[in-house]
C-alpha cells in the first residue's frame, strides 16, 4: 500500500467519525427540544381540558374573553354561564380558560377569641 492510499484511508476514517458526532448531536438536539418544548406543552393542554371537563354548577371560571361568571349547567359541549343575577348565555367549553378558586384566609392562632380559664 503506497504512502497516498494510506493517507485517503485515514482521511475517510476521521470524516466518518466527526459525520457520525454530527448525527449524534443531531439526535441530542431533537430530543432536548422536545423535552423543552413539546412535553410542557401536552402537559398544558391535558390540563386545560381536565379543566374545561370537571367544571360544575356554581363554580366561577374565566371565559378567553375575561368574562368572569358562574356555571349554571354544562353539557357535552356548551356551559351556561351566568355573567349577573338573571343573566345566562350559552358558552362552548373550549372558552373556558380557568376556574377561579376563592382566596384562602389564614387563621392567625394569636387572634382567636378563645380566653383562658381563670381559677
Amino acid at each position: 500500500m503506497s504512502s497516498g492510499s494510506v493517507a485517503v484511508v485515514l482521511a475517510a476514517s476521521k470524516n466518518s467519525g466527526s459525520s457520525a458526532f454530527s448525527y449524534l448531536f443531531l439526535v441530542v438536539l431533537i430530543v432536548g427540544a422536545y423535552m423543552l418544548f413539546v412535553r410542557p406543552a401536552k402537559a398544558r393542554q391535558r390540563r386545560a381540558l381536565e379543566t374545561r371537563n370537571n367544571v360544575e354548577p356554581g363554580v366561577e371560571v374565566v371565559t378567553t374573553a375575561g368574562l368572569i361568571a358562574t356555571v349554571v349547567s354544562s353539557d357535552d359541549e356548551t356551559v351556561t354561564l351566568e355573567i349577573s343575577p338573571g343573566v345566562q348565555s350559552k358558552f362552548l367549553k373550549q372558552a373556558i380558560v380557568r376556574v377561579v378558586t376563592p382566596p384562602h384566609e389564614e387563621i392567625d392562632p394569636d387572634s382567636t377569641n378563645q380566653t383562658p380559664p381563670t381559677a
